[in-house]
Parts: structure tokens; sequence; C-alpha cells
């Protein structure tokens, strides 16, 4: 009986512990972090993709004595993307105004200054305050060109990495 018990009972055993540590070993938490995939600037305008070369994307912080914390993000490629906003904490949301200097809490896309029955509202999905972090913004919303065409936006995300803070 010992003996059956030595035959079986310790390769069993043995087997049992060496899973264990085998397993152990693959939920480790030493994995490097994801890839920032921080990196896009883009939107649909009545379905249709409009996307910028993340690389050619400048996004700087201002800190302004007068109307406080404010994003400017943009990009110069084929008609280009200006964006400014005075939201800039994690969750606040704002509508599209054209007046970009006020202390109000608002966004602007550039190229809707010149449209009409402008209904586009931004959200600050992640915030930044330094050189290199993320921020992201998403938009969406609708507006009239100004033969009085509607257009919808919608997708609209902007996630980049601050280049500068002023």
């Amino acid at each position: 009986m010992k003996k059956q018990i030595l035959k079986t009972g310790i390769p069993f055993i043995l087997l049992i512990i060496g899973l264990l540590v085998i397993g152990s070993s693959c939920g480790s938490d030493d994995l490097p972090p994801p890839e920032d995939s921080c990196n896009e600037v883009s939107y649909k305008l009545d379905g249709n993709l409009v996307s910028f070369n993340e690389n050619l994307v400048t996004a700087e912080i201002f800190n302004d004595a007068a109307i406080g914390k404010f994003y400017d993000i943009w990009t110069d490629e084929n008609n280009g993307l200006y964006y400014h906003s005075t939201i800039t904490e994690n969750n606040e949301t704002a509508p599209y105004a054209s007046n970009w200097f006020t202390t109000s809490d608002v966004g602007n896309l550039i190229f809707l200054n010149s449209g009409s029955n402008v209904n586009v509202t931004f959200t600050i999905v992640q915030g930044a305050n330094a050189v290199g972090e993320n921020v992201q913004i998403t938009f969406s919303g609708t507006y009239d060109d100004t033969s009085g065409v509607a257009h919808t936006i919608v997708d609209g995300k902007i996630c980049t990495k601050i280049d500068v803070v002023h």
C-alpha cells in the first residue's frame, strides 16, 4: 500500500505544484502598458470621414489672466482644423460659440463660424495640464452652411498630445 501511494501520490502532487507555479506566472502584472493610441483628429461630415494627420497637429494650453485656461488645437493640413475651447476638465461639456474670448464655457471649430443654426456640443473626455499629456475631446451636432444647407457632424474626435503650455 505504501508503495502504491509513493508511486501515484508523489507524481500527482508534483504535477499539481508544477501547474500552480506555471499558472501563477501567466497572470503577472509585469506586462508593459498598452501602446498609447491618442493620435486621432477626425469627424464625419454628412457621413463622409474628414481626418487629419496627427503628426501635423499642434496642441497648446493657454493660461490667460482674463479668461482662464483654454485649448487651441490646429492643423494646417488641407483645409485644416482649428479648435478653441475654454472647457478643459474631464467630463465638461459646452455648446458652440463664435465668441472665443469669453469666460463662459464654450467650444469652437473655426469652419463653423461661417455657418448658422450651429448646434454642436463639445465634451472633454480627458483633460491635460502639461506638455506630453493627452487631451481628448469629442464633438457632434448640426449646422447650416452659408447657403442654408443643413449638415450633420458625428463621431468628432480630437485626441492628441499637448505640445506647448503658455
